[in-house]
C-alpha cells in the first residue's frame, strides 16, 4: 500500500468532489470550518500510516506525526473526524488483518499475534475475544464450519411495517442498483461495540426491525457483493474499500416506539470512516440458518 495513499487521500478527503456530499455526517461538520479538508487529509494519512505499519509497535506520536499534527491536537482531531480514538480505531483495523489471516492462510495463532503487531499472545486473544466473542482458533473452525453460507441467504422478510413493533426504515443502495447489507443498530457513537440489533436485509425496501429499549441508536450499514459468503465478508481485506452507510438521523425509540422512519445511504466508504464490528452478530445469524435448516429436515428411515 505505500506510496498509494497520497494521491488517493488527497482526492477523498475533498469534500466538494464527491458525489454523496449530502450523505455524509462528518462532512457536514467539516464543510461548517475553512480547516476541515485539511483536517480529514491528516486523519487520512494517519489511517494509511497504520494500515502500512500494522504489523510494528505503533505510538500515537508516530501516527501524529504522519497526520502532520502535534500529538494532543491530532487525537481531538482524529476523533471529531471518525468518532472514535486513535487507538480503538487501530486495534479494529489489526483485529481485521487477524480475521483475514485466519481465514486465508495456514498460520499460527502465535504467527497471526506478530503480524499484526502484538508483542503479547495474552493481550491478542482478549482483544479478538472482546470483539467476536470467540478466540481465534476457536473462530477459525466456527467459520470452516459455517463460513459457506450465502449471505443473501440470511435475509429475513420479517413482519409487515404495519405490524412491526420496533423501528422502520430502510437502506438504499448507491444509484438504486438492489443489493445486500448488514444492518446494525448501534448506541450513539459506539460502532466498535455490538450493535443492539443486527439484520441482513435487502436495499430499497421498507425494513422492520424487532423493539429495542427506549433511547437513541446510529443506524449502519455495510454493503455485500453479490454471491458473497459469511467467510468472504469476515475475510475482506482492510485495504477494500466497499460501501458504508450512516442514517441521517438518530432512531429515537420512545415508550417502546420510534418516532420517524430511518434511512440509511450506501456510499463509497473511506479509509477514515469508523471501524464497524459486525464478526459477532454475523455469525450469530449463520448459526441460527444452520438449526433452521436443520431442524426443518426430516429424519432419515
Amino acid at each position: 500500500m505505500k506510496g498509494h495513499s497520497a494521491i488517493q487521500w488527497r482526492t477523498e478527503a475533498n469534500c466538494l468532489k464527491c458525489d454523496k456530499i449530502g450523505l455524509c455526517s462528518t462532512v457536514g461538520r467539516c464543510l461548517a470550518e475553512s480547516t476541515g479538508a485539511a483536517r480529514i487529509t491528516s486523519v487520512a494519512k494517519a489511517v494509511d500510516y497504520m494500515i502500512e505499519h500494522l504489523s510494528e509497535p505503533i505510538q500515537l506520536s508516530d501516527v501524529a506525526r504522519a497526520g502532520t499534527l502535534s500529538p494532543f491536537h491530532f487525537h481531538r482531531v482524529f476523533r471529531d473526524v471518525t468518532t472514535t480514538t486513535p487507538a480503538r480505531f487501530l486495534t479494529s483495523l489489526r483485529m481485521a488483518e487477524a480475521r483475514r489471516l485466519l481465514l486465508v492462510t495456514q498460520k499460527t495463532v502465535t504467527d497471526v499475534c506478530t503480524s499484526i503487531g502484538y508483542s503479547s499472545l495474552g493481550t491478542f486473544i482478549s482483544q479478538f475475544g472482546k470483539l467476536t466473542g470467540l478466540s481465534p482458533r476457536r473462530f477459525r473452525c466456527v467459520v470452516e464450519q459455517i463460513g459457506h453460507i450465502p449471505v443473501e441467504e440470511l435475509v429475513e422478510t420479517g413482519p409487515a411495517p404495519s405490524a412491526a413493533a420496533g423501528p422502520i426504515g430502510t437502506v438504499t443502495s448507491l444509484h438504486g442498483e438492489p443489493c445486500n447489507a448488514l444492518l446494525g443498530l448501534f448506541r450513539m457513537n459506539r460502532p466498535q461495540e455490538l450493535p443492539t440489533v443486527f439484520h441482513a436485509v435487502e436495499t430499497n425496501r421498507l425494513v422492520a426491525l424487532p423493539p429495542v429499549a427506549d433511547g437513541d441508536y446510529e443506524p449502519i450499514a455495510v454493503a455485500v457483493g453479490p454471491n458473497s459468503t459469511v467467510r468472504d465478508v469476515l475475510a475482506a481485506p482492510i485495504g477494500v474499500l466497499g460501501r458504508i452507510g450512516f442514517g441521517y438521523t438518530p432512531v429515537t425509540v420512545a415508550g417502546g416506539r420510534c418516532r420517524h422512519p430511518f434511512q440509511v445511504a450506501l456510499r463509497r466508504q473511506r479509509r477514515f470512516d469508523p471501524p464497524v464490528e459486525f464478526t459477532r452478530p454475523l455469525l450469530s445469524l449463520a448459526r441460527r440458518r444452520v438449526l433452521r435448516i436443520s431442524h426443518s429436515t426430516p429424519a432419515i428411515g
